[in-house]
């Protein structure tokens, strides 16, 4: 496990992914700065920053969620091809010759990418997190709900990337099954919509089981934004995405095993 995490880090390093994180790390930076000069101009017209906050439902954390999810979607894009390219011809011989079995092989790699990718998306969310408090004066311990359901999220999004990386062995197959997914699963968010335009039982049966099926991490990103606000939370997309990523995880398995190389 330690060689591939420490593999993992050099390939990170090598590829220069962390100027990437860098550079979104100062833009997110700047836009904490440029959103304090806009609730100045609130507090200009007689409204403080707690009246912002009410009426605009803790703007400062929900940007801290969007933050967040979107450095899960430059993971998604960054990670894509890791698996693919481990599984490569020449390189994957180096790895089966190891005395490690294609079961923990296979976890030890998605598990080293959740690990070294989740941990510079902490780093940069608090970082982002510290100048809001400085700027704003102000830190709210919802920022763990955030960063805890991303990192799930995260992890849903591998799931999927590591089986369309060991069934086709292409780091461009990955990245396009991840956007199908997000496609899907958004267009399922209006599954009740589309099933009161569409009279027949058995398709609105087809819709509920794929939107049951499929992983929602938008709405699980929605969950995060109701724990901070101290809401009820539906815990449905979470627990039901998080099945789907397990039973991924157990198909890739065994599809691995299976492959000749």
């Amino acid at each position: 496990m330690r060689g591939i995490l420490t593999d993992c880090i050099a390939e990170m390093v090598d590829r220069k992914v962390l100027w990437i994180f860098a550079v979104v790390t100062v833009i997110g930076i700047l836009s904490v700065v440029v959103s304090r000069s806009i609730e100045m101009q609130f507090q200009s017209e007689g409204m403080d920053f707690q009246q912002m906050n009410e009426m605009l439902g803790n703007p400062l954390m929900k940007g801290y969620n969007s933050f967040m999810y979107f450095l899960v979607f430059l993971s998604v894009l960054a990670t894509a091809g890791l698996v693919p390219n481990m599984l490569a011809r020449g390189r994957v011989d180096f790895y089966l010759s190891k005395p490690l079995s294609r079961k923990a092989l296979l976890l030890n790699k998605v598990f080293a990418i959740w690990v070294v990718y989740g941990a510079i998306m902490v780093l940069v969310m608090l970082i982002e997190f510290v100048v809001g408090g400085l700027v704003y004066g102000m830190y709210d311990s919802g920022i763990v709900y955030i960063i805890l359901t991303n990192l799930l999220a995260f992890f849903l999004w591998l799931s999927v990337t590591t089986f369309a990386g060991v069934l086709s062995g292409s780091g461009a197959m990955s990245m396009m099954a991840a956007f199908l997914v997000w496609v899907l699963q958004k267009i399922l968010a209006f599954h009740n919509g589309i099933k009161e335009l569409i009279d027949a039982p058995i398709v609105e049966k087809i819709i509920d089981g794929l939107y049951y099926i499929v992983p929602k991490t938008g709405e699980i990103s929605d969950l995060a934004d109701s724990l901070v606000a101290g809401d009820s939370v539906d815990w449905m997309p979470l627990y039901s995405s998080l099945a789907f990523a397990v039973v991924l995880l157990y198909v890739t398995i065994c599809l691995f095993n299976r492959k000749d190389y």
